[in-house]
């Protein structure tokens, strides 16, 4: 392994770093991927979980601000986020744990109220971790090139984390039930985020930021056309976006069992890695508007063929998710770049330096897709009869409905979103490129202006107000 004289962290911390994430994500797959398959299978109807899924994600915008809050003005003994991180890693597995110990012999109201609060006290603590964990790496060193790698990595094991749950449960819950299953692969999680604890060492004065209200996030979304455009075609995107929602019903009640599951994951798992590599290759020679748009067009033809196939037809079913994960997955990692351009785009209009604004208004998009996307998949899935309880036998027309809720609704929307972002997306790359070197100095505005694709943006040659850092 290569060393590095001027890191300030050693191997072994870095390491307890990328650890944690392993960890953290083991509990966020469980609690997001399988406590609404749990909460039918314990016979809570699918439009009560609908409804507890609107509750937990209102109470997540609430806390996450808050949360900031508290931090910021805490000053605890052991540091500013270690303190912190220690605390939420046992704080997780326990939240998690409870979440699937509730008794089975409680009413459906009784059970309902458990996993809601379960669900609320796993939110805090998984908030409790999430903040605190991103930010350590910025006192751990202030080294950039050191922090950027250990930040590069932790998407490697925050993929491990998640492969681990989607692969592992589905084959062991059968056997020998939930809580037994959740109960291991918590302390799992546990023992990957516990060493951060021990080895880490905050070496510097966390950086003081403010946090963005939500009035603050909504102004400045109004005044970047293009972000505006972006982050309003995702959440229009979500609200058929029912796939996610039932892809374990489908595994289960279309193509044979929980096991399934499993190897669903299994099949994505190769699309998905090359997917970074074939985005990072087209990236250099095709613009990133076409990768992504592209990816997607097709990726709807798939989800069409895919429909008309049949679930019966296993080896084509399969040959189809390949293709198509490969296609999403791309499209997924194009789509970041996006936000980065509109955050160059608002500085050049503005002469206001706010990139935090503006990944700070995808992360709050983010959530808010999460919230509608469950929400509605699980309120249209009472809607087409389906039985709650373990073991319970679904209608033909209730398996004909969730087969169509995983391919051809989510297209509904998806076409929307794509057809708002090729008519209403105005910021290509080379332009974003040019605001960019203008932002950073190396250009006139009178240069980038004349440079730029599109004519329309109306901005004047002449900013108007001074260029200030926020």
């Amino acid at each position: 392994m290569q060393k590095h004289s001027d890191f300030q962290t050693k191997f072994f911390e870095r390491a307890s770093y990328q650890f944690y994430f392993v960890g953290q994500l083991i509990s966020y797959g469980i609690m997001t991927s399988f406590l609404t398959l749990f909460m039918t299978e314990s016979g809570i109807p699918a439009f009560v979980v609908s409804a507890v899924l609107i509750v937990a994600k209102v109470w997540d915008a609430i806390n996450d601000p808050l949360f900031g809050v508290i931090v910021d003005k805490s000053h605890l003994k052991g540091g500013k986020y270690l303190p912190w991180v220690r605390l939420s890693t046992v704080l997780i597995a326990v939240t998690t744990i409870l979440a699937f110990a509730m008794p089975q012999t409680l009413g459906i109201p009784a059970k309902t109220a458990w996993i809601l609060i379960a669900y609320l006290l796993w939110d805090l603590a998984y908030t409790m971790c999430d903040v605190p964990i991103f930010a350590l790496a910025t006192v751990m060193t202030d080294n950039l090139q050191e922090r950027d790698s250990m930040y590069v990595l932790k998407g490697f094991f925050t993929y491990v984390g998640g492969l681990i749950v989607l692969i592992a449960l589905p084959l062991m819950y059968p056997a020998i039930g939930w809580s037994v299953t959740v109960i291991i692969l918590s302390a799992l999680g546990m023992a990957f985020m516990l060493p951060i604890g021990f080895t880490a060492k905050e070496r510097h004065q966390p950086v003081q930021e403010k946090e963005p209200s939500i009035k603050e996030l909504f102004s400045y979304l109004l005044s970047n056309r293009p972000l505006l455009i972006f982050n309003g075609a995702s959440i229009i995107a979500c609200l058929t976006a029912t796939g996610g929602t039932v892809a374990n019903y489908v595994a289960i009640y279309c193509l044979g069992g929980e096991q399934w599951i499993s190897y669903l994951t299994i099949l994505m798992i190769a699309p998905m890695i090359i997917s970074i590599f074939v985005v990072q290759i087209l990236i250099k020679k095709v613009d990133k508007f076409i990768i992504y748009v592209g990816a997607n067009v097709i990726s709807i033809l798939c989800s069409i063929i895919l429909y008309f196939v049949g679930y019966s037809n296993i080896i084509a079913v399969c040959v189809i998710i390949v293709i198509k994960t490969l296609l999403t997955s791309g499209a997924g990692v194009t789509g970041i770049m996006f936000t980065a351009d509109c955050a160059e785009y608002g500085h050049f209009k503005t002469g206001t330096r706010a990139q935090g604004m503006a990944f700070s208004v995808q992360t709050f998009t983010a959530k808010v897709t999460g919230a509608l996307s469950g929400s509605i998949g699980m309120f249209l899935l009472g809607l087409v009869g389906f039985v709650e309880g373990s073991g319970a036998m679904q209608s033909p027309d209730t398996i004909r409905w969730i087969w169509l809720m995983w391919t051809l609704i989510p297209v509904i929307s998806l076409a929307a979103a794509i057809l708002l972002i090729v008519f209403g997306y105005k910021l290509p790359t080379e332009d974003a490129k040019l605001m960019a070197k203008c932002n950073a100095g190396e250009i006139s505005r009178e240069e980038a202006l004349a440079g730029f694709r599109y004519k329309g943006y109306g901005f004047e040659a002449v900013l108007p107000s001074k260029t200030t850092d926020s």
